[in-house]
């Protein structure tokens, strides 16, 4: 009876003190995967977000033109047609398409018909007289002043008709711009209005000229007004009939905010524009502006920035408002540029 009463006062301590040595060594490794993945989380937060490289430019104060747009095409304002003066044979053509021709240059001989008939006739001559008579009655004919050959209509040993046109001379330094204006500009443009003239063969040079002339009449077909808009060719490289795209400075604004036109954004969600900026903790943030008159490369900001605070004008496209980004200047030495202290506007 004694040994029962023993049993029976001793049973749950025995079955816990297994359970603790079954289930001990499990609870613990358990613990331990949970610690490491617990650790291995703290560095995944912690480690420190990518930055972006951007470039970007100090806001400054600079000139800034208002420019409308229009087309326009090259004119030779001094040219000139050589025609035959009789009926006759063309015995020399000594100019080809593209040769520049002096004043006083012989350009073509011509033998009238009657010459030319009367040599015919002559067959018999000796050949001293006949050279001597082949040399009479030919015409000389000569560029009146410095040109380009730009067409030519016959060859040489054609019979041309009296008036008929031989070649034509272009005077490339008398060249102007005919320029099509749309009519609902016109308020804005004025005789003397300076003209910045871009072609397609030179895409990296602007030519400056003047609006001479300005055409009292709307074509009805097009509603257009025709200028006309003097400019030097004194390497005379811009040849007849070339297409411009020209920019009409109708106004300058002075002394106000700038910024390049690459810093401006569009948001198509509410139309307006904006720029993104960069704080003194390197943090891009969107700024919306008001920008005023636009030119080739620089865009008139009105309200929304201060003077020095810099813009990201290359790599803000698609940035998000609030990243993290290190700025580069321009590329050439890859040198950081440190945001500017005291800014404001966002």
């Amino acid at each position: 009876m004694v040994k029962k009463g023993k049993e029976k006062a001793f049973p749950y301590p025995r079955r816990h003190n297994r359970d603790v040595r079954c289930f001990g060594p499990v609870g613990l490794v358990l613990l331990s995967l949970f610690l490491l993945a617990s650790c291995s989380s703290k560095k995944q937060v912690q480690t420190p977000a990518p930055q972006v490289e951007v470039q970007a430019l100090g806001v400054t104060r600079g000139d800034v033109n208002h420019l409308v747009q229009a087309t326009g095409r090259v004119e030779v304002l001094k040219k000139v047609e050589i025609t035959s003066p009789v009926q006759g044979v063309v015995t020399a053509l000594l100019v080809r398409e593209g040769d520049f021709i002096k004043k006083g240059g012989v350009v073509v001989r011509i033998r009238p018909i009657e010459a030319e008939a009367a040599i015919r006739g002559s067959a018999a001559l000796s050949g001293t007289i006949r050279q001597s008579f082949l040399r009479l009655g030919i015409i000389s004919l000569s560029s009146p002043f410095n040109g380009y050959i730009s067409k030519r209509y016959v060859s040489g040993n054609a019979l041309v008709q009296a008036n008929a046109p031989i070649v034509q001379v272009d005077d490339l330094s008398s060249t102007y711009l005919h320029v099509d204006l749309p009519s609902v500009s016109l308020g804005q443009v004025k005789i003397g209005d300076t003209v910045l003239i871009h072609f397609l063969a030179f895409p990296d040079e602007v030519f400056r000229g003047r609006i001479m002339t300005i055409n009292p009449t709307v074509s009805q077909e097009t509603q257009t007004v025709s200028l006309v808009v003097s400019f030097s060719n004194n390497a005379q490289e811009i040849k007849d009939g070339m297409f411009a795209v020209v920019d009409i400075v109708s106004n300058t604004h002075r002394d106000t905010l700038i910024v390049p036109k690459s810093a401006i954004l569009f948001d198509p969600d509410t139309g307006g524009e904006y720029v993104m900026v960069v704080g003194q903790d390197s943090i891009a943030r969107s700024v919306t502006v008001t920008t005023g008159y636009k030119d080739d490369d620089k865009v008139e900001i009105l309200s929304g920035l201060q003077q020095g605070q810099p813009v990201i004008t290359q790599g803000n496209y698609a940035l998000a408002d609030g990243t993290k980004v290190e700025v580069m200047n321009s590329g050439q030495e890859n040198e950081p540029v440190q945001p500017q202290h005291g800014e404001g506007g966002y």
